[in-house]
């Protein structure tokens, strides 16, 4: 990527106007293997037609071979038709100009340097016709277990929401966890994320119960994550998710690279109106002048509680 900023400074220092300049995204990327993964590349300041062709290759040792191409239907090597066949490597046009080389299951083999070309189109030969990046496909290490909550809860008791996550620790990759609810047919609500940058943002409509102490965040032992939900209310039943994310920083913004979404277990939470009964026994006979006792008792449901 270092020929490529110095072929921007050499054009804006000598004042040409068609000085072809073809990026791709800065590397080195990471990806994780059987998720999808793209590759952009935009071609620039060049002349001829508006549409551009795109031709992508692959590092095998000390030589590249053909992988794809937007104007070349046989141009991919024959190690590659299979894949290309069943279209888990492709090409997309995202413009004239721009196009993303994409692999719908990334395999540990992916690993490799990629470049990207245009073919001439212009009346001087200036600027630079490829640009190549470096991509690092690791292996799927990422294992969400959540334990189920509860199912049953008295109103102004607790919910524990615990996530077990494990992966393979590697520079450059960052864990988020998302804990959801789901209520009937309603759309999924968040409640809050932690990370992927050690920051915690909570859902809108739960923003003034993390403020108070009604919900609060539990961090482990880098394993186990727990969310408690303190005085539980009718409104809090539903389905139950954990979702851990995998990020990478890319061009100064946080770019998802994996994603797990695992159902911890659906919570229903009883009014305490509803668990009480309360019953008045008078079988009491009397005469006249006699006192009148009432027993009046009153019980509650056994449901589990978490303190």
């Amino acid at each position: 990527m270092g020929k490529t900023r110095a072929l921007i400074l050499l054009c804006a220092a000598v004042g040409i106007c068609h000085c072809r300049l073809v990026t791709v995204s800065t590397g080195p990327l990471l990806r994780v293997e059987g998720q999808p993964l793209s590759i952009r590349c935009d071609v620039s300041e060049y002349e001829g037609p508006r549409e551009q062709d795109f031709d992508w290759k692959v590092s095998r040792g000390t030589q590249f071979i053909n992988v794809i191409s937007t104007f070349e239907d046989r141009f991919s090597d024959h190690s590659l038709e299979d894949r290309i066949r069943s279209g888990d490597i492709s090409v997309s046009r995202l413009a004239d100009n721009a196009v993303e080389l994409r692999i719908q299951e990334a395999q540990i083999s992916d690993s490799a340097i990629y470049r990207c070309s245009t073919p001439s189109t212009d009346s001087v030969f200036s600027g630079n016709y490829d640009a190549d990046v470096q991509l690092q496909v690791v292996p799927n290490s990422l294992i969400v277990a959540p334990d189920a909550p509860i199912p049953a809860v008295r109103e102004g008791g607790s919910i524990r929401l615990l996530c077990n996550v494990s992966r393979n620790f590697m520079e450059g990759i960052y864990l988020s966890l998302t804990w959801s609810v789901k209520k009937g047919s309603s759309l999924l609500e968040d409640l809050l994320t932690f990370g992927p940058d050690l920051g915690v943002t909570v859902g809108d409509d739960y923003m003034r119960r993390y403020t108070d102490g009604g919900m609060r965040l539990e961090m482990g032992n880098g394993v186990s994550h727990n969310l408690v939900l303190s005085g539980a209310m009718p409104d809090d039943q539903g389905m139950y998710i954990c979702t851990a994310r995998l990020w990478t920083r890319e061009q100064g913004a946080w770019n998802r690279i994996q994603e797990k979404i695992m159902e911890m277990g659906e919570v229903t939470v009883t009014p305490t109106a509803n668990s009480l009964s309360v019953q008045v026994q008078d079988d009491s006979t009397l005469s006249t002048g006699e006192t009148l006792l009432l027993t009046c008792s009153v019980s509650a449901e056994p449901l589990w509680i978490w303190r």
